[in-house]
């Protein structure tokens, strides 16, 4: 009986969230006229692998380490997560996986990365709209930071000038750049 339970409070706390997610999507899409924000989706983690096979003399070379197709199934059994897709037009322009932290402090952007392609179709650059989503996904469940965790040093300025700060340590572990919210 105490799984049945526990099953129920995950089912409960999945559309909660679910909730609180689709609230922040909305709120960053009348922020950004004309950009579509949604969740993760399997394919969506496919076209964001499929990246890396692109190569031109007019992409961004560097591209992330992991598989997103990897990562999707583990983010889906977190009730609390933070994910964020950001399209124009239907293509996939940034995307992001995360979490809350354990005490709903602080919302964690795990792996983040945009489109290669450039000039990119959004027109504008990902990471203030993904972020901008972390931030309305935050200030809903009570947090007051917005972490973008492991960012790679040589983007520190943009991060910054995105309104995060400098390269810090988070919960003693990894390195991270914070945001309040």
């Amino acid at each position: 009986m105490a799984h049945h339970s526990a099953r129920i409070d995950h089912l409960e706390a999945e559309e909660r969230y679910k909730t609180f997610r689709e609230i922040a999507f909305e709120t960053t899409m009348e922020e950004f006229n004309g950009i579509q924000v949604s969740g993760v989706s399997f394919m969506d983690a496919l076209t964001a692998d499929k990246w890396k096979d692109q190569i031109s003399a007019s992409q961004r070379t560097a591209r992330s380490a992991w598989s997103w197709a990897r990562e999707y199934p583990m983010y889906q059994n977190r009730p609390k997560r933070f994910e964020v897709t950001v399209k124009r037009s239907g293509i996939l322009c940034g995307i992001c996986l995360g979490q809350l932290s354990k005490h709903g402090t602080r919302v964690r952007m795990n792996l983040v990365e945009s489109t290669p392609v450039k000039p990119n179709p959004l027109g504008i650059r990902a990471l203030p709209v993904i972020a901008f989503a972390a931030a309305a996904y935050g200030k809903i469940v009570g947090a007051d930071e917005v972490w973008l965790i492991d960012p790679y040093a040589n983007l520190e300025d943009y991060y910054q000038s995105s309104g995060f700060g400098p390269r810090e340590v988070y919960h003693g572990k990894r390195i991270g750049q914070r945001k309040i919210i």
